[in-house]
């Protein structure tokens, strides 16, 4: 059962909720007013949200629960038609406790955030009954914002899986990108051999010459090859070292092979 606006404003007589302006109070709720936006850890008083980003935000409220009351963190129904989604815990009775929620931006558009506008609002529910063991759980007495607190070493496992799947995803995407680029230029030397093959052949051009052509376009799209993979290369990752070996040892022939037809040395080909 919801506690009535009266009922809020005797919780604020004996400071059951902290730092309240009684102008605040709603018919079942109270407005909760803005302390700060938690980004990175970092305190903001102001931030933009952008679409599907989340920010933890801390209120000038506190509470004090009584082992005969829980508080419920809401939003506000302006912010709802906004595009703002929130999270919050549910406050066991005995916690003592800045009130913190967690707002996410479902919309299409940047949702600019300040202390000035109201974002969400509590209300307080009586329990049937007496409750034997009030709450005294890693959130006792949060007045700064801690994070995950004494739950960091629990859920530490599960963020390093998160990573390490985000880097595999950027590790495979990399590999994508190098490939069709690859592909590309697999595709772009073979049409410039068959076109230069075609042309030395029309020209009757000699067959040293011939082959020191195909071996300089070849190296060449070997050492292109292998810019593509450097460039689309993740920092530690295992770079291939073989195409651009190859491009320049056929650059070096086709070197040789040319100097050998300008000197008029014979090869036996």
């Amino acid at each position: 059962m919801y506690l009535s606006d009266t009922k809020i404003r005797e919780l604020i007589d004996r400071k059951v909720l902290l730092n309240a302006d009684v102008s605040n109070i709603g018919q079942v709720t109270y407005d909760l007013r803005t302390d700060g936006f938690f980004i990175d850890g970092n305190k903001r008083t102001e931030f933009e949200l952008n679409p599907g980003d989340s920010t933890f935000v801390s209120c000038v409220e506190c509470v004090q629960l009584p082992s005969d009351l829980t508080a419920s963190v809401l939003l506000r129904n302006s912010r709802i038609r906004q595009g703002l989604s929130l999270d919050a815990p549910l406050y066991f009775p005995g916690h003592g406790t800045r009130l913190f929620y967690r707002v996410t931006n479902v919309s299409g558009n940047v949702i600019a955030l300040d202390r000035s506008k109201g974002i969400a609002q509590v209300a307080f529910q009586h329990v049937d009954g007496t409750v034997a063991n009030p709450y005294e759980g890693a959130f006792s007495d949060e007045f700064d914002f801690s994070g995950l607190a004494g739950y960091s070493d629990i859920y530490a496992g599960e963020l390093k899986k998160v990573e390490n799947k985000r880097e595999e995803v950027e590790h495979i995407e990399s590999r994508i990108y190098s490939n069709i680029l690859a592909l590309f230029a697999i595709f772009a030397a073979i049409f410039t051999l068959v076109n230069v093959n075609a042309t030395g052949l029309s020209d009757e051009i000699s067959t040293v010459r011939f082959i020191a052509l195909d071996l300089l376009i070849i190296g060449g799209f070997l050492i292109l090859a292998s810019a593509i993979g450097a460039l689309l290369a993740r920092d530690g990752s295992k770079k291939s070292y073989l195409p651009l070996i190859l491009g320049i040892v056929c650059i070096a022939a086709a070197v040789v092979l040319a100097c050998f037809e300008v000197a008029g040395i014979p090869l036996l080909l």
